[in-house]
């Protein structure tokens, strides 16, 4: 059987690409013959990909990517008449032998050489006897790997964040509730207990806003702060709170634990919201903005100003 010329695999590559790197994939430039296509990206690094080669039968890679000098390992090449690595167009053509058992599955893998994620991937290779995949067409979406170890770290986080919520939801649905659910979580404790403050004339709100704030007041317990206002949707479309947030001087955020009712108010209609958030006595002491958002929509709510009263925290005999 002829051997396929060296120049045939970047001949390919480049009828198919028109230049050194691909352009992101459309569907007209890969739909020749029976080529395969094959999208490799960040999240899914570390997978392998099947591919049947046959004896005496050429498979060939087509990457958009350079490939990494000396980059290229394919378990047992001697078993193979033909490997041509092409690393600068991005190309690697097989030609397995007869020797080749079949059944028998060898691993091919491929490092690229601009260092982004996915730093590589494996191929499975299966030998069948009158089956293979004549070409096979790689497509890398690259990322820096600062840029996924900072997704990663975010996603770790957001998870710590969501197990810490559910084991403070599970702590509290073994409260009574009440009065003795507030000593028994130490909002009230001794003679310390919960202070409230009427902050409506300090507070400002954009003129702008749609819901109007009505009523403001601040609660602070024992590592504790509370903001309860009450709305007017002055607008002609209900709005439903879904988040919130309490940002101090230099952007310091509070950890908000709930907002409550998380219940649409129509319009013309007045509705009390309640936020609850963690607060060290430090920084109880701060001025915050309170932000509300809707569920479904643009519209918010910014209160400046806002302040908590101070809890006694000396002890009393």
């Amino acid at each position: 059987m002829p051997v396929p010329s060296p120049t045939a695999a970047p001949l390919l590559f480049a009828l198919l690409s028109g230049s050194p790197l691909m352009t992101p994939p459309v569907p007209a430039p890969w739909d020749v013959g029976a080529a395969r296509y094959v999208e490799l990206t960040a999240e899914g690094a570390g997978q392998e990909h099947e591919v049947d080669i046959s004896p005496g039968r050429t498979t060939s890679f087509v990457f958009n990517a350079l490939l990494l000098s000396g980059g290229v390992v394919l378990e047992e090449r001697e078993l193979f008449h033909l490997v041509m690595v092409d690393e600068a167009h991005g190309a690697i053509t097989l030609l397995p032998s007869g020797a080749l058992p079949p059944g028998k599955q060898l691993r091919l893998t491929v490092r690229f050489a601009d260092g982004a994620v996915p730093a590589s991937v494996t191929f499975r290779l299966v030998l069948h006897l009158h089956r293979a995949e004549p070409q096979v067409n790689v497509y890398r979406q690259p990322r820096s790997a600062e840029s996924y170890q900072q997704e990663s770290r975010q996603e770790r986080e957001r998870a710590e964040r969501c197990e810490t919520k559910l084991a403070r939801a599970e702590a509290e649905k073994k409260s009574p509730g009440g009065l003795v659910g507030a000593l028994e979580s130490r909002l009230v404790w001794d003679t310390k207990g919960i202070e409230a403050l009427g902050i409506f004339d300090i507070i400002t709100q954009p003129l702008e806003e749609l819901l109007r704030v009505k009523k403001a007041y601040s609660y602070h317990a024992q590592g504790r702060v509370a903001v309860d206002v009450e709305l007017m949707n002055t607008g002609s479309q209900s709005w439903t709170p879904e988040g919130a947030e309490l940002v101090g001087r230099g952007g310091a955020r509070l950890n908000v634990l709930h907002v409550w009712p998380l219940e649409p108010i129509a319009p013309d209609e007045r509705r009390r919201v309640r936020i609850e958030a963690e607060a060290t006595e430090e920084q109880a002491r701060g001025t915050y903005v309170l932000k509300l958002w809707e569920a479904d929509g643009p519209r918010t709510v910014t209160v400046r100003g806002v302040t908590f009263p101070q809890v006694d925290t000396r002890t009393h005999d």
